[in-house]
Order: structure tokens, then C-alpha cells, then sequence
């Protein structure tokens, strides 16, 4: 049987406003979802690295002196997001015995970019007149990290074999 009042038929469609809400919606949350991975990505992407690592001795009278450890670096992260730092605290070992802590004031950096630190360690307790050649130094660092929707603490280090022109002070 034909139609005989001359409407053509009636379509189904998806719902009009219905659909542009599913839309937005799934749109909203691929888009919450892609900041929450860079986010994510920023904090545990964190990063330290040292790049140059000296020591140095200083006489505190003509036979007492005391071992420094100048430290240089950086600290940056595989980050898509603006990455703020809080609360950081450096810690040295070298050969497996502790050094020592240096804090430094919160810092942050942009993606692609990094935080310089340099860094003097100092300690009293070792026998500067017999050192050796080259030491493992590790350096932790702890913080509070601030990226986009997170903000744990993390401890990122590095760790080096680093050789040194004397074994004298």
C-alpha cells in the first residue's frame, strides 16, 4: 500500500540533542583521560642526572681538613605538562656511605626544559689523606611534584662511577 497524504517517510535518526550530548561527553572524557596520561607521565618521568662531580679539601687548621663534594646537574621530566617542584631535598652517598642533605627552594620548568642545581656536600668524617681513584656516587632526590592533575612525592636518582684525577686531597 501506498502513502496517499504526500508526506514522504519518516527517518530514524540518532536522537538530534541526544547525540551531540554523547558527543561532548566522549569528547570531555578523551580529553580528560589524554591530560590525566600526560600528568601521569610528567610525575613519574621525573628525572636526575649529574653532570660533573667534583671534590676538593679545606683545611679548617694546618693538619685538620674536610672533604667536599661538588655536585652539578639537573633535574627534568618526560613531561607534556608544566611541572612545579616543592619541598627538595638532595642526598649524596659516595661508596655506599651517606654525605650528606642540601635542600634547595621550589622551582618549576616547562616541558622540554629543565632545573640546574649545583650542590657542595661536605663531609668531616672521612679521612681525606687516603681516598681512591673514582667512587660510586649516588644522589636521591626527594620532592613534592606537581603535574597537571597529580602530586605525589617521588625520589628519582642517579647513580655514577665517577673517577677523579688524585687520590690526595
Amino acid at each position: 500500500m501506498a502513502d496517499t497524504d504526500g508526506k514522504p517517510p519518516k527517518r530514524r535518526s540518532l536522537g538530534g540533542w541526544k547525540f551531540v550530548a554523547a558527543i561532548v561527553l566522549i569528547l570531555a572524557y578523551s580529553g580528560t583521560a589524554a591530560y590525566g596520561v600526560m600528568s601521569d607521565t610528567s610525575v613519574r618521568g621525573l628525572t636526575v642526572k649529574m653532570f660533573n662531580v667534583s671534590r676538593y679539601c679545606t683545611a679548617k687548621s694546618s693538619f685538620l681538613k674536610t672533604l667536599n663534594y661538588n655536585v652539578r646537574g639537573a633535574i627534568w621530566s618526560a613531561s607534556s605538562v608544566q611541572t612545579s617542584l616543592s619541598h627538595l631535598t638532595f642526598t649524596l652517598s659516595v661508596d655506599g656511605s651517606a654525605i650528606g642533605t642540601s635542600s634547595q627552594g621550589d622551582s618549576s620548568f616547562a616541558p622540554g626544559h629543565s632545573v640546574p642545581f649545583n650542590l657542595t656536600f661536605t663531609d668531616t668524617t672521612l679521612n681525606p689523606t687516603s681516598l681512591p681513584l673514582s667512587s660510586r656516587l649516588v644522589l636521591t632526590v626527594s620532592a613534592t611534584v606537581a603535574a597537571g592533575l597529580y602530586s605525589p612525592n617521588e625520589a628519582p636518582s642517579d647513580n655514577i662511577l665517577q673517577s677523579f684525577g688524585s687520590t690526595r686531597c
